[in-house]
């Protein structure tokens, strides 16, 4: 199954974060994704989204000399 973004038409997704209004769609087995292109954010079913990557943050690395 592939999720198309209704904004861009990106297949492009990740894992969004879960807000308490989410929890009514979490029981319908629909999770919040985001697409990586555009920020919009949407639903998609639960077992795909769970295979989705969840966002990478950067990290600064510091030398130590």
């Amino acid at each position: 199954m592939t999720l198309i973004c209704h904004e861009c038409g990106s297949n492009d997704f990740r894992l969004a974060h879960i807000r308490k209004t989410d929890y009514f769609k979490l029981l319908l087995l629909q999770h919040p994704v985001r697409c990586r292109a555009c920020k919009s954010r949407t639903y998609g079913p639960l077992r795909w989204a769970l295979k989705l990557p969840q966002r990478v943050q950067k990290r600064s690395v510091s030398k130590i000399v």
